[in-house]
């Protein structure tokens, strides 16, 4: 079973908070009492530089909740346009740091963030996100085959914006086929809003939640995630205090 840092995934829904510094320092205590773990958006961070990113992961490990650390490009959601070298410096200040990363799959990121995380037996997830629409069958068919050529890939996540429930089915239909790989799947906007709830049902690993800015059409708070949550999977319910 795939472990971020000393928590278990696979074996029911987890949910991680996606937040800037500020965010962190704002909602520290909520997101250390509802989070599973912590994505931090470095491309969300006031600064870039290794000495700021270092500093504010560090205080992140105080909420003792398991860490990822992404620095989004701009072309994939990311919150400014920072160059491939300011985005790799930002990813070898924190993956020491953390317990898990995220690089876009089809990045030139990829291969050295990768070589970074495993120098420090870290989790590597490998993301694609289209904010236009939701990839085709066999567009997903190529972003596994993609995932699955890189050894120090262990986790695929796909998001996908849904423009009609059959979008969110497609996606689905992808997670049950392929779940034992390691994936993380969701559909963003209106029509994807379930798929935060129910694809962790059925294997997706993580579930992703804001406790300020939302990072991504349709992400939920972390508050009513996590009672959805509750409502829906006996095994959060018993492990997860209302």
């Amino acid at each position: 079973m795939l472990a971020l840092g000393s928590l278990a995934l696979g074996a029911m829904p987890r949910i991680a908070a996606a937040v800037s510094d500020t965010e962190l320092r704002a909602h520290g205590e909520v997101v250390r009492r509802l989070a599973d773990a912590v994505e931090l958006r470095i491309d969300r961070f006031a600064r870039h530089d290794a000495e700021y990113v270092a500093e504010v992961c560090r205080a992140a490990r105080q909420l003792q909740r398991p860490l990822i650390a992404t620095v989004r490009d701009a072309a994939q959601g990311g919150a400014v346009d920072l160059s491939e070298a300011q985005r790799l410096a930002a990813y070898q200040a924190a993956i020491p740091l953390v317990d898990g990363v995220d690089v876009e799959l089809r990045s030139p990121l990829c291969p050295p963030v990768l070589t970074l995380a495993a120098r420090h037996d870290r989790l590597a997830i490998v993301s694609h996100h289209d904010f236009d629409a939701t990839p085709a069958n066999d567009e997903l068919d190529a972003l596994l085959a993609a995932a699955n050529a890189f050894d120090g890939a262990h986790v695929l996540k796909v998001a996908g914006f849904a423009n009609s429930p059959s979008d969110g089915e497609r996606l689905l239909d992808f997670l049950r086929a392929h779940a034992r790989r390691g994936l993380i799947v969701l559909a963003m906007g209106p029509h994807g809003l379930a798929s935060r709830v129910f694809f962790p049902l059925f294997g997706s690993l993580l579930t992703y939640a804001h406790v300020g800015t939302a990072g991504a059409p349709g992400q939920p708070s972390l508050g009513d995630l996590y009672g959805e949550l509750r409502r829906y999977s006996p095994d959060f319910a018993a492990t997860h205090a209302a």
